[in-house]
């Protein structure tokens, strides 16, 4: 018993800061649609943690009439040039989250509902207060995608709410095994458990207690070296060792493990996507995905949805289908086509009610630019479009870059794994030791 009280505060002590930064970060960046995150900004940062700023562009839209015209959607608001992006001006500090351009009109859809936008003027035209996920636009209706989870189809003329709809998929169509690669993330990111927002308030809930217990560990720690205020010692003792800390243990092993396989996706990238993993296995949320809906399009004859099974359709929002496997991270419609971004999954295309793979093209693109004949994708990773040049870094990617470790130095997964381990070796040891106390 000694030695496992020994091996708890050595764990305890080399690793609670650490885990401290680890479960913080974690917490706020589970919690992305909150506002200050991209409006808090930071100017004296490495040159690497500027770089990622560049991940929070969602779309882009350039201007085929006037090709000098750009207009770029962040995170960080709507950006919008009129010399070939040469120089930038910021139009609003909304969450842009996608552009669909339709009939010489914008339609934004934002952290505050959906906007338009046409000749320098900004307006909101529906769901306000709403935070849009993804957006389609035709001769007839708006669809819109609230949190990834309501579904809402709008005339377009009135603005007037036709329907909502909470978007039932047949379960048979949802018998699809999974690569370990994206159960790691899901479990990981707070979606692979159950539906809505159950799984996230459950790694909320590990974190919380992960920095109570750091907290409280280290104050149990400093007044025990200093042999000071022994009564207020045992108190917190026993409430430092309680059922809500040893209940947060199953969420905090699960978070520990995926971390260490996400530290090491790009060496541990192949094996992941070697080892599926059967439905039958799987948790509740495989089994209807109600609020795993990434992406919308509405063609005027079909609705289309993506989530990480693939493309599922429908004539009348109640009966889907699945059309094409393969998780949808994007859809974006360019006059008859259909173009599909894959997220650990193949890019491709609808045309003539065909499906086809895209290769050579960037993964997870989040927008395109048609010029002519041609087509460029708008990617974070791989880009060749102007945006705008951005000098400071938002707190989300602050706590981003700390949470993965890149602010430091590529080396340091090696110290997240460390806190990973050591996060294990305390809730082992902190079972067994309130276990022992309970006899």
């Amino acid at each position: 018993m000694v030695k496992i009280y020994k091996l708890h505060k050595v764990a305890g002590i080399s690793a609670g800061i650490l885990l401290l930064f680890l479960s913080v970060s974690g917490f706020f960046l589970d919690h992305d649609k909150w506002s200050f995150l991209y409006t808090t900004t930071f100017s004296s940062v490495p040159s690497q943690t500027l770089k990622s700023e560049k991940r929070l562009f969602t779309s882009y839209y350039a201007d085929e009439q006037n090709p000098q015209h750009i207009i770029v959607g962040s995170y960080r608001g709507l950006f919008e040039s009129f010399n070939s992006g040469e120089k930038f001006s910021n139009i609003s500090n909304l969450q842009i989250l996608a552009i669909v351009p339709f009939a010489n009109e914008l339609y934004l859809a934002t952290s505050n509902g959906i906007y338009s936008y046409k000749k320098l003027h900004l307006k909101q035209i529906a769901l306000d207060g709403k935070y849009i996920t993804s957006l389609s636009v035709s001769k007839e209706k708006i669809v819109a995608v609230i949190d990834k989870e309501t579904l809402v189809t709008i005339d377009k003329q009135t603005r007037d709410i036709l329907q909502t709809t909470t978007v039932q998929i047949d379960k048979k169509l949802l018998q699809e095994d999974i690569k370990l690669s994206r159960f790691v993330r899901d479990l990981h990111y707070g979606r692979g458990l159950f539906d809505g927002d159950i799984s996230l308030l459950i790694n909320d809930y590990a974190t919380l207690i992960l920095t109570f217990l750091v907290l409280s560990g280290y104050i149990i720690w400093f007044l025990i070296k200093g042999k000071k205020h022994p009564k207020l010692v045992r108190k917190l003792i026993k409430t430092h060792a309680n059922i809500f800390a040893i209940i947060a243990t199953i969420p905090l092993i699960i978070l520990a493990i995926t971390g260490i396989f996400l530290d090491h996706s790009s060496a541990l990238g192949k094996f992941m996507k070697s080892v599926p993993i059967s439905h039958n296995l799987l948790p509740p949320v495989y089994n209807t995905l109600e609020s795993d809906i990434w992406s919308v399009n509405f063609d005027g004859e079909s609705y289309r949805i993506g989530n990480r099974y693939g493309v599922y359709a429908s004539k009348d929002l109640k009966n889907w289908r699945l059309e094409s496997r393969g998780f949808a991270y994007k859809m974006i419609r360019r006059e008859d086509t259909l173009y599909i971004s894959g997220m650990g999954a193949s890019n491709r295309l609808l045309k003539d009610k065909h499906y086809s793979y895209l290769p050579n093209t960037p993964h997870m693109f989040r927008d395109l630019v048609k010029k002519e004949n041609s087509v460029q994708y708008f990617s974070t990773m791989h880009n060749n479009l102007k945006i705008p040049i951005i000098e400071n870094i938002t707190l989300y990617t602050l706590l981003l870059s700390i949470h993965d470790g890149t602010f430091f130095s590529s080396w340091w997964v090696w110290i997240n794994d460390f806190g990973a381990i050591m996060l294990l070796v305390l809730s082992i040891t902190g079972t067994m030791r309130w276990i022992t106390k309970l006899r």
